[in-house]
């Protein structure tokens, strides 16, 4: 796979994919297994453009995810493009009265579909000339894979709709770039002074550019001095903001230290439902990520939807990953930060990064495991908005799997500096409207926040 200065003739391909998603979801986990990926020409053969990975689409409702860069294709017209899946699944609560098959009313149940091949061709055939540099963001709706079959939900990639392609840049990512790449979290397995490879368990690896623009984080206080390429090494966590350039290299805009420990404890990433574990002091996560390093785990075979029931740990410390809002004024700072300081914090809905230790395959189904550290970090959630502000916005029809009854529409703050808006005219808060998709922290107000929501970034769908 050529990677940078090909220059053979060929044009160069970068894929990236995203999620369109409907008001009220009651989908919290859907994974798409992709197997290949092809253009399909005019005539001749197809030219494959990737061949294998696991993308998890609620994910992608704000974010954008890397598939592929600077892929050799030959020149010529396409007419469409193919996508290949194996058998897709996910995860959704019953939000309703009804009982589906053997799903009871406030109950989360798996649904799964059959391999199948998306085919969407695209309004106008992509002709790619000699050394250029193309770009396509596949986007997916997983609502209209979402089927009921004799009272069954069940998923079906081939129904109308599933998949549309662009190649039109979202307003408001920066000029000389296809796409923002959002929150990449995993292990340091390669650095230098200008380069960055972060692996995740679940989402394989990105490598980067680094430079001296690159900005460092560090919300938990962890190194000296702040946040810098000094404080971590290969094996630290981090969590990586980045840029697709139209050169087809990612270059890093900013690095959060999660972890700088080059051998960091066990970690799981996931959304907060309580009720999944039924017990006690026992809190339900759905999984969405992970760093497993003791071996035998029953987490290092885990897969995205995952059930983990976590036991906090008394002695547990509760924090707040700011990410690129760190530092901006009014985001969460410091310790104990109001709205997410314990366990009467933690609410359905919330995504959270547990430290864990014992972790053990349950009589319940699920894998059990105590958290000595719980670290608040971006949800993802999709609503629409009522009102607008300069700086903010308040939005209703969020998802009913929720852990909040909301009285009246809840506010959601930006940072001028920081939040990144997509397909926002003017690139201006005050001109948001419709359906809209959010990277936010969901802190608990009834714990003290001021506020529900800080978004990170906000997609206009």
């Amino acid at each position: 796979m050529c990677t940078i200065n090909c220059g053979s003739g060929d044009a160069l391909v970068s894929i990236t994919m995203s999620d369109t998603p409907p008001t009220n979801t009651s989908v919290v986990s859907f994974t798409l297994p992709v197997i290949g990926i092809a253009l399909v020409p005019s005539s001749g053969s197809q030219a494959q453009v990737f061949s294998s990975g696991n993308f998890e689409l609620t994910r992608l409702q704000s974010d954008t995810s890397l598939v592929v860069t600077n892929v050799k294709v030959a020149t010529g017209s396409y007419t469409a493009v193919n996508v290949t899946v194996s058998a897709p699944s996910g995860v959704y609560v019953n939000s309703s009265t009804n009982t589906y098959g053997t799903c009871l009313p406030q109950e989360i149940c798996s649904i799964t579909g059959a391999a199948t091949t998306v085919t969407y061709t695209f309004p106008t055939a992509l002709t790619l000339s000699a050394n250029a540099k193309q770009w396509v963001n596949l986007d997916f709706n997983y609502n209209n894979a979402i089927v009921t079959t004799k009272n069954v939900v069940g998923i079906d990639m081939a129904q109308t709709g599933v998949m549309t392609a662009s190649s039109t840049v979202p307003t408001g990512v920066a000029s000389g770039n296809f796409a923002n790449i959002d929150d990449f979290t995993g292990q340091i397995t390669a650095l230098s002074s200008s380069s960055i490879t972060v692996t995740s368990e679940l989402r394989g690896s990105v490598t980067a550019t680094i430079n001296s623009a690159t900005q460092w984080f560090d919300p938990q206080s962890q190194c000296t001095g702040g946040g810098s390429i000094a404080c971590v090494q290969t094996g630290s966590v981090v969590s990586l903001q980045g840029l697709l350039s139209t050169s087809g290299v990612i270059n890093a805009t900013s690095v959060d230290v999660i972890d700088k420990n080059p051998s960091p404890a066990d970690e799981v990433e996931g959304m907060i439902y309580p009720s999944l574990c039924n017990g006690t002091g026992s809190y339900g996560m759905i999984l969405s990520d992970s760093v497993i390093n003791t071996s035998g785990s029953p987490l290092a075979g885990s897969t995205f939807g995952s059930g983990v029931c976590l036991t906090i740990a008394g002695t547990a410390v509760f924090g707040v990953d700011t990410g690129i809002l760190t530092g901006q004024s009014g985001a969460p700072t410091g310790t104990k930060i109001p709205g997410f300081a314990g366990t009467g914090d933690l609410i359905a809905g919330q995504t959270v990064r547990a430290q864990i230790t014992g972790a053990a395959t349950g009589t319940n189904g699920y894998i059990n495991a105590t958290a000595t550290e719980m670290l608040l970090r971006f949800s993802r959630l999709t609503g629409t908005v009522s009102t607008t502000s300069s700086n903010s916005f308040s939005i209703t029809d969020l998802p009913p799997y929720l852990g909040t009854t909301f009285t009246v529409p809840p506010t959601v703050i930006t940072y001028p500096n920081a939040t990144l808006l997509e397909n926002v005219p003017s690139s201006s808060v005050g001109n948001l409207s419709g359906t809209v998709s959010m990277n936010t922290l969901y802190l608990n107000v009834s714990g003290g926040a001021q506020y529900w929501f800080q978004a990170a970034k906000v997609r206009q769908q």
